[in-house]
């Protein structure tokens, strides 16, 4: 807490630039649960409390809602302060705050050295959930007034899940000029918000893929869809990669990103492009009493070291009803756009 507390209350220079870095990785190893280790600190409310006073431990939600995204506050309103915190050859990482809304797992984390950090900071090692075997993992990073701040999210739909356990070991720490490498373990569990899960079964087919929603959810900080992405092996004799998203727009004519936390195969595929999906909308108009959600895909192929094709599919829309809970395919529709657009893959 010393190195933490006399880094946190160092006078600082004028903020940089933002740089925003992102990883979206599948993990395939699978998870052993073992006992915390001794350099953990434990969970309590006083260390939680203590390090919400410090700048920027203690809001690392509210920094990444200033920069980009406006829901995440709700985050920050609905999520539990965990207060963990290791030091090992002279850097510091602490677990802030943690939510689980019964599809994703999402926390926070800080990283402090001796010195300050630069924007080419970022650790290495995924997290991992215990109920869960090989799950995909997103990770969210930027370094604010020499101090790196996080968000890593898991996905894990499983409603009957009153709480989840989730288990991170940072192999290093990496900077323009080093790799620290360092003893850090963190495990923690997490409880699961209340939820209202509508149980979906509905397909959308083009052009020899099939997109299957299996179920949303809406809970006080995000909508969550899950779909499956389904693909006829004869496409796969001309196109390599089939990656199939979702955007949304809501009644009041509001348009949403959702941008998806992972793709992973599940027993049945049939071919390696088979994968099950699940997406968070963040920032949903209170106002909304529906939502519709319009579902495209890329396929694409590498012609040679230099170049590639991808083709652009969009599908048949799926509305939800909110306040009677019922949903329906809306044909041929007319694709929303969002205000800004985005670069593919980013």
């Amino acid at each position: 807490m010393d190195s933490i507390i006399e880094n946190a209350f160092l006078e600082t220079a004028p903020p940089k630039a933002k740089k925003r870095r992102k990883w979206l990785v599948s993990a395939a190893a699978s998870v052993l649960f073992i006992g915390i280790s001794a350099g953990t600190l434990a969970a309590s409310p006083a260390l939680a409390n203590y390090m919400a006073e410090l700048p920027v431990i203690g809001n690392v939600f509210s920094i990444f809602a200033e920069d980009d995204e406006k829901g995440l506050l709700q985050y920050e309103r609905f999520s539990e302060n965990i207060g963990l915190s290791q030091t090992s050859n002279g850097i510091t990482i602490s677990i802030d705050q943690a939510v689980y809304d019964g599809t994703n797992v999402t926390f926070t984390y800080t990283v402090q050295a001796e010195k300050k950090l630069t924007d080419s900071a970022h650790l290495t090692g995924f997290p991992q959930l215990l109920e869960a075997e090989g799950a995909s993992s997103s990770m969210d990073w930027e370094v604010k007034e020499g101090i790196l701040i996080g968000m890593n999210s898991l996905p894990h739909l499983n409603e009957e899940a009153a709480q989840v356990n989730v288990i991170w070991e940072p192999a290093a720490l990496y900077t323009d000029d080093r790799k620290i490498e360092g003893d850090w373990k963190f495990e923690f569990a997490v409880d699961q918000l209340k939820k209202d899960p509508i149980e979906l079964d509905e397909k959308v087919t083009e052009s020899g893929v099939t997109v299957h929603f299996t179920e949303v959810t809406f809970t006080d900080i995000a909508v969550n869809i899950a779909y499956q992405q389904l693909v006829d092996p004869a496409l796969l004799e001309e196109w390599e990669a089939v990656e199939a998203e979702v955007i949304a727009q809501d009644n009041l004519g509001n348009v949403y990103k959702v941008p998806y936390n992972g793709g992973t195969a599940y027993k049945g595929a049939i071919t390696k492009e088979d994968l099950f999906w699940t997406a968070t909308m963040r920032g949903l108009d209170p106002q909304a009493t529906s939502l519709t959600f319009y579902p495209f895909a890329h396929i694409s192929r590498v012609i040679d070291e230099k170049y590639s094709d991808f083709v652009r599919i969009e599908f048949d829309a799926l509305e939800i009803d909110m306040i009677k809970g019922t949903h329906q395919i809306i044909k041929d529709p007319i694709f929303p756009v969002l205000e800004k657009d985005e670069v593919h893959g980013e």
